[in-house]
C-alpha cells in the first residue's frame, strides 16, 4: 500500500512537471528565432494577396533599415505576402522568406518597423502587434500560474519521500493550491482563447480583410493540455486529502474500540 501511495504521488509529480514545462514554453514563445519557440505564438498576421485592396500596399524602403545589410535586402527583395508576424506573450517574431527575427516588445526599436503605405495612410505592423500586445494579451495570469505550478511541484516533490513529516498539512495545503492554480489557469486558458478569436475578427474585419489572421495552433493546444493536467493534479490532490482523513477517522475509531474494551 505505501508502494502505490508513493508511486500515485510520482505519477503526479511527473504530470506537474510536464505542465511547468507548457507553461515555460508557451511563456517564452517567440523569445528566439529557432523552431521551439518560434513556433509558439497566439496569432500570426500576414497580407492577403488575394484582396483587391493588396496591390494598393507599398513597402516604405526607409522603414526595413537594420544593421544588417542582408535583413535589409531580404525585407526589400520580398512579398508582402510573404511577410508574416508572429505575436507570443513575451516577444514577436517577424519573417520574410528565408531570414526571421525575434524581439521581445521592449526592444522593438531592434528589428524593421515595416511601415505600410496604404494610399496616403501609413501604418507599421509592429505598432499593431504592440498594440495588442498591451491591451488584449496579458501575461500576467500565465506567470502567476507558473509559481502555484512550481510551488506544487516542490509539494510533490517532498510527499515522494520516503519519509516526510506534517504529510496532512502538507496535503491540504496542496490541495488548496491546485484548486487555485486550476481556477486561475482556467481563467487565464478561456481569456486567451477569446482574445485570439476577438483578434482574428477584429483585426480581419477593420482591415477590410488586407490583414490575414491566423491562429497558433501549438500554443493553443500547449495551452488546452497544461490546463487539463492541472485539473488532474487538482483531483488526485482531492483523493489524497479524502484517504487521509478517512485513514485518520479509522483510526480514531479503533483507538476510541480499543479504550471501550478495556473498560469493559
Amino acid at each position: 500500500m505505501f508502494i502505490i501511495s508513493k508511486g500515485v504521488i510520482l505519477l503526479i509529480m511527473i504530470i506537474q512537471f510536464v505542465t511547468t514545462v507548457l507553461l515555460v514554453f508557451l511563456l517564452l514563445g517567440c523569445v528566439d528565432a529557432s523552431s521551439n519557440y518560434s513556433n509558439v505564438y497566439l496569432f500570426n498576421y500576414k497580407f492577403n494577396s488575394s484582396s483587391s485592396l493588396y496591390q494598393h500596399l507599398t513597402l516604405d524602403s526607409n522603414s526595413t533599415s537594420t544593421n544588417s545589410t542582408s535583413t535589409t535586402s531580404s525585407f526589400l527583395d520580398s512579398d508582402l505576402s510573404k511577410i508574416s508576424v508572429k505575436v507570443g506573450y513575451m516577444a514577436l517574431c517577424i519573417s520574410a522568406n528565408d531570414f526571421q527575427q525575434c524581439s521581445s516588445y521592449v526592444d522593438l526599436q531592434s528589428i524593421p518597423q515595416l511601415t505600410i503605405s496604404f494610399f496616403e495612410t501609413k501604418f507599421s505592423l509592429l505598432d499593431i502587434a504592440q498594440t495588442f500586445h498591451t491591451f488584449i494579451v496579458h501575461q500576467r495570469l500565465l506567470m502567476a500560474s507558473m509559481i502555484f505550478t512550481l510551488a506544487i511541484l516542490i509539494i510533490l516533490c517532498y510527499l515522494v519521500l520516503p519519509i516526510c513529516f506534517g504529510t496532512l498539512t502538507i496535503k491540504r495545503i496542496g490541495l488548496l493550491l491546485s484548486f487555485t492554480n486550476m481556477m486561475l489557469w482556467g481563467l487565464g486558458t478561456m481569456l486567451q482563447h477569446q482574445s485570439v478569436i476577438a483578434t482574428t475578427k477584429l483585426l480581419t474585419g477593420a482591415s477590410f480583410e488586407v490583414v490575414e489572421v491566423g491562429r497558433g495552433q501549438r500554443a493553443e493546444t500547449m495551452t488546452w493540455v497544461s490546463f487539463s493536467f492541472l485539473i488532474v493534479v487538482f483531483l488526485s490532490f482531492v483523493m489524497m486529502n479524502y484517504a487521509a482523513m478517512r485513514n485518520l477517522r479509522g483510526a480514531n475509531g479503533s483507538g476510541k474500540k480499543s479504550v471501550i474494551m478495556e473498560k469493559v
